[in-house]
C-alpha cells in the first residue's frame, strides 16, 4: 500500500491556531503546565473568558521567551479552562509536537478544543481575474449551494465567510497583503471524528 508523504509543510498550509479544553484544571496542574511550556520557549499569561475585553495577566514570562501560550478561565457558557496556542505561537506548538518534543501527559485530561489551518495565496500579475471578481465568483456560486455565505469588506479588504461560527466546521477567505488567505477553522465533533 502507498503511505500518503503529504503534510502541511509540502502542501503550504500553516497551522494558525491550536486550543485544548480541560474540564477541571487546577492551579497545581495549570502551573505544571506554564513552567513546562515556559521551559519550552513559551510565556504563560490568563484571562478572563467572560470579559468583553478581558485584562491579560502574567503567569510565567521571561523577555528570552518568543512564543506565548493563553490560559481562558471562567469561560460563559463552559466551566472548564482553555489552553490556547494563536498564530505564530500554534505554528511553533504544532512544530514541536510533530517533532515529538511535547510530553503529551500533561494534556492527556484535555481534549483538542479548536484547529485552525490557513493556506497563503500571492497575488500574481499575470492572474485571469481580478480579486473582487473572484471573490464575486465564489459568493455567487456558493449561494447557489444553500450554505450559509456572508461577503463583505472590512478595514482590511474583502471577506468571504462560509458556515457558522458556532459550527463545527467555518471558513474564510480574505485578503492578506499583496495575497489571498484560505483559512479551514475545526472544532468539536469534526476533530474527534478524525482524530487516531
Amino acid at each position: 500500500m502507498k503511505t500518503n508523504k503529504l503534510t502541511f509543510q509540502s502542501e503550504n498550509l500553516v497551522v494558525d491556531w491550536i486550543s485544548f479544553k480541560f474540564q477541571d484544571l487546577d492551579n497545581r496542574t495549570m502551573m505544571e503546565i506554564a513552567n513546562y511550556l515556559f521551559k519550552l520557549g513559551f510565556n504563560s499569561y490568563q484571562e478572563s473568558g467572560k470579559l468583553a475585553k478581558p485584562m491579560k495577566e502574567s503567569i510565567v514570562v521571561s523577555s528570552k521567551n518568543k512564543s506565548e501560550v493563553l490560559f481562558v478561565i471562567d469561560n460563559s457558557y463552559w466551566k472548564g479552562t482553555i489552553v490556547q496556542f494563536s498564530g505564530n505561537n500554534a505554528a511553533s506548538f504544532y512544530n514541536l509536537i510533530k517533532n515529538k518534543l511535547i510530553n503529551c501527559e500533561l494534556f492527556s485530561s484535555a481534549t483538542l478544543g479548536r484547529f485552525d489551518i490557513y493556506y497563503s495565496r500571492k497575488n500574481k500579475i499575470n492572474d485571469k481575474i481580478s480579486v473582487t471578481n473572484f471573490f464575486e465568483n465564489c459568493h455567487r456560486k456558493l449561494k447557489q449551494t444553500n450554505k450559509n455565505v456572508i461577503f463583505e469588506k472590512n478595514k482590511k479588504g474583502l471577506i468571504l465567510k462560509i458556515g457558522n461560527r458556532k459550527s463545527n466546521q467555518y471558513f474564510r477567505i480574505y485578503q492578506g497583503k499583496n495575497s489571498l488567505k484560505f483559512e479551514h477553522e475545526m472544532k468539536g465533533k469534526f476533530l474527534r471524528k478524525y482524530r487516531n
